[in-house]
């Protein structure tokens, strides 16, 4: 796995090339050199950057900036979302829907006092606490919210998800070479890159989509996941090539 990264990937790049084979000739019994154009793979590298704590509270910066962004449209979040059905009635029941608002309150909370403790060099034991009880107040308010999904996708929380989604992939989306490494998407600015992105993923040859597509599946596994491992995350990008 290359140094300081998350996940590695290798993919094969089909290429014609003119490559000299050996052959004998039929009629002279001596063997002689041709040209032949030849389909060869080479193998291209690719890894998923470990985030450093610049690039996380950047991250955070830009989920609050685009939080933000869609309230001002008039784009409700979730918890307005969830009270509103707890007040009119809705998918969920009064119970899911206290629960549902009760859960993103101590998520938020657990949050905020993990980003103190982080800041200040508090406790790693209380550190490792609030990750784990973090994780766990997310896997039981995305079951809860399991059942609503597809309403829910149009908030602002989701939306604001899913663009940060998008920055970490552009972030964290490097190809390496024997001799050094690089961002794997073009552009000086973010929107260039964003910009690149979806040209890539609608390449028509197949590859850069296909590599565009893994960076996005492994990125938005180990987000959230925040632990996942080289192979659990290899097991969900290569789910549907099984």
């Amino acid at each position: 796995m290359a140094k300081g990264s998350i996940y590695t990937f290798t993919v094969d790049k089909k290429e014609k090339k003119k490559v000299e084979v050996t052959r004998k000739n039929k009629e002279t019994g001596e063997e002689e050199i041709v040209i032949q154009n030849k389909t060869i793979k080479t193998p291209m590298k690719f890894f998923v950057k470990k985030p450093t704590r610049r690039i996380a509270d950047e991250a955070e910066t830009f989920y609050a900036a685009e939080l933000s962004k869609n309230v001002r449209k008039g784009i409700v979040t979730k918890a307005m979302m969830a009270k509103q059905y707890l007040d009119t009635g809705g998918p969920l029941t009064e119970d899911e829907g206290k629960g549902v608002l009760i859960l993103m309150k101590e998520i938020d909370d657990a949050k905020n006092e993990y980003q103190l403790l982080k800041s200040t060099n508090g406790s790693q034991e209380k550190i490792q606490e609030l990750e784990t009880q973090i994780l766990n107040k997310q896997k039981i308010l995305i079951e809860l919210e399991s059942s609503t999904q597809t309403i829910y996708q149009h908030t602002a929380d989701a939306r604001a998800e899913r663009a940060t989604l998008l920055w970490y992939t552009i972030q964290l989306a490097y190809k390496e070479d024997e001799e050094n490494s690089e961002p794997y998407f073009d552009g000086v600015v973010y929107e260039e890159q964003l910009e690149n992105l979806y040209d890539r993923e609608e390449m028509e040859d197949g590859i850069d989509s296909e590599i565009t597509k893994k960076f996005m599946k492994a990125v938005s596994y180990w987000f959230f996941s925040q632990t996942a491992k080289q192979d659990e995350i290899d097991t969900f990008v290569n789910m549907d090539n099984e």
